[in-house]
């Protein structure tokens, strides 16, 4: 990967959001104990309704589900025996609803954070940062855009510090750019940023998580074009201090927005 050659995904227009309905939805999965049935993508619905409320979410059989979400024609026959009370409707009534109540990367993980979940680094000590940003698309090109914004990013240079050790490890990935003034910090392009981020609820040995590839799984909801970068002090990915971000162009609006989130140890 080279600054000339960012990993850019590009997604179709099918998941984008429709024109708005005459009425507004009412939330019909919040708080609701939700099984999956028969729905090929069932990591990216999953993330969508825990962003929309739901108290569970599963794609096997369980005790106290009171919501079937179903991928094909109809109702699986096994799921109508064991949930005779249960409330049935086609997976992809889901999407507008979405569509309805998040509109953004941030308004996502605002979403998730108002439901219960804390999101972050797995390999983060402290507790995040985080710099939501929405700015206009710079010479029609997503990569250019973010390089606009990495030179200019009053968050990063507030984040950023004078390097403790000297450099002893350098991948080629990695680029060189100038931040608050005389520093030198390093990025490098990655398809998804925050893969390494995820979002978790509950205490104890076995949380209820997200993981990074779920958790980015409505990229293709949200943007046309998207990317990520590793923002880091040091020139590899063992950088303790640095952020990661994501980023892409708007389906509605056609500007990008995005994340940073910061990675430190304490």
């Amino acid at each position: 990967m080279t600054a000339d050659a960012p990993p850019i995904s590009e997604y179709k227009s099918t998941l984008h959001a429709g024109p708005a309905p005459a009425q507004p939805l009412p939330n019909f999965v919040q708080g609701r104990n939700i099984y999956v049935a028969e729905f090929d993508a069932y990591e990216r619905l999953r993330s969508m309704l825990y962003a929309l409320g739901a108290a569970s979410v599963a794609n096997k059989m369980m005790a106290n589900v009171d919501m079937v979400l179903f991928g094909g024609r109809a109702a699986p026959a096994k799921a109508k025996a064991k949930y005779p009370g249960g409330e049935f409707l086609p997976a992809h009534t889901v999407l507008p609803l979405f569509h309805q109540e998040i509109d953004s990367f941030a308004a996502y993980i605002a979403a998730l954070k108002r439901h219960g979940f804390r999101v972050r680094n797995p390999s983060d000590e402290g507790d995040p940062e985080f710099n939501f940003f929405d700015v206009p698309l710079v010479d029609g090109s997503l990569a250019d855009t973010l390089l606009h914004w990495l030179h200019s990013s009053g968050f990063l240079a507030g984040f950023a510090g004078p390097r403790n050790f000297p450099i002893r490890k350098r991948e080629p990935e990695y680029i060189e750019f100038k931040v608050a003034g005389d520093l030198t910090w390093f990025y490098a392009w990655q398809r998804q940023g925050w893969g390494r981020v995820s979002a978790q609820r509950g205490e104890g040995d076995y949380p209820l998580e997200i993981q990074g590839s779920a958790l980015m799984s409505v990229e293709p909801l949200l943007w046309k074009q998207s990317v990520g970068m590793y923002v880091f002090e040091y020139p590899e990915i063992d950088s303790i201090t640095g952020l990661f971000v994501q980023a892409g162009v708007d389906a509605r609006t056609g500007r990008v927005h995005g994340a940073a989130i910061s990675r430190v140890w304490t």
